[in-house]
């Protein structure tokens, strides 16, 4: 039987509801690319401290941070709405989540 790996992507709500789960019990600060944020792109990081249901999104650019971040009310939501730019961080050979995120089949 051959072991086949497949890198996680948000297909559906059931997915963003599974990385939600995910950043929050582990206290991962989950980062991403965003290509049109400022002059050469930014970074966008989402941080549930301590496990708490309610998260903050943060963002950075080349010279610039949002240091106080965004209340983010409800994280699922957040993350299917922006699951293009987080499926393509995902599926990033050289990104931290493409390993972390595998599924083996």
């Amino acid at each position: 039987m051959m072991v086949r790996k497949t890198v996680f992507q948000i297909r559906t709500k059931e997915d963003a509801r599974y990385l939600a789960s995910e950043i929050r019990e582990h206290g991962y600060s989950f980062y991403y690319y965003v290509p049109l944020m400022g002059v050469s792109g930014g970074i966008m990081t989402i941080e549930c401290p301590d496990g708490r249901r309610r998260c903050t999104l943060f963002s950075t650019g080349s010279g610039w941070q949002n240091q106080e971040g965004q209340a983010i009310s409800d994280i699922v939501d957040y993350i299917w709405k922006e699951r293009k730019l987080i499926n393509a961080e995902l599926k990033h050979p050289e990104s931290e989540w493409f390993m972390k995120f595998q599924r083996v089949h």
